[in-house]
């Protein structure tokens, strides 16, 4: 008989009452004594929940009642155990210790590559965003849009065998699920098998990129990683961490971040343009450096305010602390509250990516000293070298959508985009805004004479057509707080790898460039103050973007 079974597997040399879950209640069943073949099982009675729906019936209660039975059968293979899960048999098993990935890459080493039915898959420039890829036909890896730089794959769904009386499906993360023929005596083969399918090498063969980037679930190592991380809090050595905000802050309605609940009571909080590590930890102490544990660093939460000294929200700490430790030859990232394991192989690629990439040293007497980013703008244009774009809308034909082409437009052909530092998923819109910019370019004829008629007023023109060479320079630029060299997170590293080699494959040159920042002349500006800066539409936007 073929059915899916679903299965998990526990780490080596732990004992089986380690395996299952303590906290629930469970019979055990062994056949002739053998002690690698174990059933559990737990029963539950009740109503169908849906039962009151019906109240008014005259039904008897006893017509609802209901049995849920769950079970875990426990097969040892060496010094390990395959657990194959019944209904929501998996609530009994301790989760802390099973292998995680097992199903993935069991899937990868039993499925053929070249017949995958569906994949599950992260992407990097918005870390929250999961997305299920599926096609019409069995097909390969290439034929699901798949981008092994910047995605990070989570499970995948394939066909093992292409016989129709041995076929086989499989698919999987942490547990593996296999659709198979399966009876009573062949839980041990297939458990044996399973297990030789987790430590076969094959899928670095068949999927060479999937151990570039991988979120860490494991338990064990996420503890000892908080563990270095707590230990480098105490004694505070936190070099190779920073903060940075998890979400895009509106700076046209901002004033500042605070970090000490204390100020905040007392109707006197201190606020900070921009966030910083030591200020955090100057101001919001910790009460000692013994009661330092990982709670205390997800409980602590930083405040943004508003132009009218309002409270607006509050961010966790946590999310906002961004880092990178090396353990046992991999490069662990800290981003968005999450642990990521980064191939050293691939990591060092994205380094040297980043640092090889020009950079335009346009802004370094340019400092940043304005309370929001627009009015920099403003300031620093002065329609000779350098032309505002900011908030100067174009729109594309029949999309009845504002864009914004550029921040800045400058003599020697550069486009410029212009963003705060943040995190990775802040980054990620302004290496968005550049490639989105480039498209329209090339694919949207009717957006140049809008950008024309914006730099009328400028002693700089733009003349551009897809079919000549290109003179124009991308470069994006980024408001950086931090003194030294230019330095960004790793996955806005994996992010610009990505976005800029597809800019620079059309013809482009692509350059970073860091905007200094004046703290001394920031600290000094009202947060009060008001902003004059207007947006602007091309006249000949409605007669070239009509959707009538």
């Amino acid at each position: 008989m073929k059915r899916n079974v679903v299965a998990f597997l526990s780490k080596e040399n732990v004992a089986l009452e380690d395996v299952q879950d303590k906290k629930k209640q469970f019979s055990t069943h062994q056949k002739d004594s053998e002690d690698d073949l174990i059933l559990c099982l737990s029963s539950h009675y009740g109503k169908a929940e849906w039962a009151s729906l019906f109240s008014d019936y005259e039904i008897s209660s006893s017509h609802f009642d209901q049995k849920s039975v769950k079970g875990a059968f426990f097969v040892k293979v060496d010094k390990r155990y395959v657990i194959f899960t019944f209904g929501h048999g998996r609530s009994l098993i301790d989760k802390s210790s099973i292998e995680r990935g097992f199903g993935l890459r069991v899937s990868m080493n039993l499925g053929n590559p070249e017949q995958l039915k569906s994949i599950d898959k992260s992407t990097l420039d918005k870390v929250a965003r999961n997305t299920r890829s599926q096609v019409a036909l069995n097909s390969g890896i290439q034929d699901f849009d798949f981008e092994f730089d910047h995605e990070i794959l989570k499970s995948i769904t394939a066909i093992v065998s292409s016989g129709d009386e041995d076929l086989e499906m499989v698919s999987g993360n942490d547990s593996v699920s296999l659709y198979t023929e399966i009876e009573a005596s062949k839980f041990k083969e297939i458990a044996e098998r399973l297990v030789d399918a987790y430590f076969s090498d094959k899928y670095k063969e068949k999927y060479p990129w999937a151990e570039f980037i991988g979120l860490e679930s494991d338990p064990d190592i996420i503890e000892q990683l908080e563990a270095e991380l707590i230990k480098r809090f105490k004694s505070n050595n936190t070099d190779g961490f920073w903060l940075a905000p998890p979400k895009i802050i509106d700076y046209e309605n901002f004033s500042g971040f605070v970090y000490s609940t204390r100020s905040i009571k007392n109707n006197a909080p201190c606020k900070h343009p921009e966030l910083k590590l030591e200020a955090f930890l100057a101001e919001a102490p910790f009460k000692s450096k013994a009661t330092i544990n990982i709670a205390t660093l997800k409980s602590k939460t930083i405040s943004l305010y508003d132009g009218n000294d309002q409270h607006i929200e509050s961010i966790r700490f946590f999310d906002s602390l961004n880092g990178e430790l090396e353990k046992n030859g991999l490069k662990y990232v800290l981003n968005d509250g999450r642990w990521y394991h980064i191939k050293q192989s691939f990591a060092h690629d994205v380094e040297s990516y980043f640092d090889n990439l020009p950079r335009w040293n346009g802004f370094e007497d340019k400092p940043y000293r304005d309370r929001r980013e627009c009015c920099y703008l403003r300031r620093v244009a002065d329609n000779e070298q350098i032309a505002v774009l900011d908030q100067h809308w174009i729109r594309q034909k029949s999309v009845a959508q504002n864009y914004e082409f550029c921040d800045l437009f400058t003599q020697c052909n550069r486009i410029i985009h212009v963003k705060h530092y943040g995190g990775s998923s802040v980054l990620s819109h302004l290496f968005a805004q550049a490639t989105m910019s480039l498209e329209m370019m090339l694919n949207c004829p009717e957006v140049i004479p809008q950008i024309k008629e914006h730099l009328e007023e400028t002693y700089i023109s733009f003349d551009f057509s897809p079919s000549e060479s290109r003179v124009h320079k991308i470069v994006l630029a980024i408001i950086y707080p931090r003194s030294g060299e230019l330095n960004i997170p790793f996955f806005s590293k994996v992010n610009l790898r990505h976005r800029a080699r597809d800019m620079q494959n059309k013809g482009f040159t692509v350059e970073l460039a860091k905007i200094p920042v004046d703290n001394l002349a920031l600290q000094n500006i009202s947060t009060k103050s008001k902003c004059a800066c207007k947006a602007k539409t091309a006249k000949c936007t409605k007669s070239l973007t009509d959707l009538g």
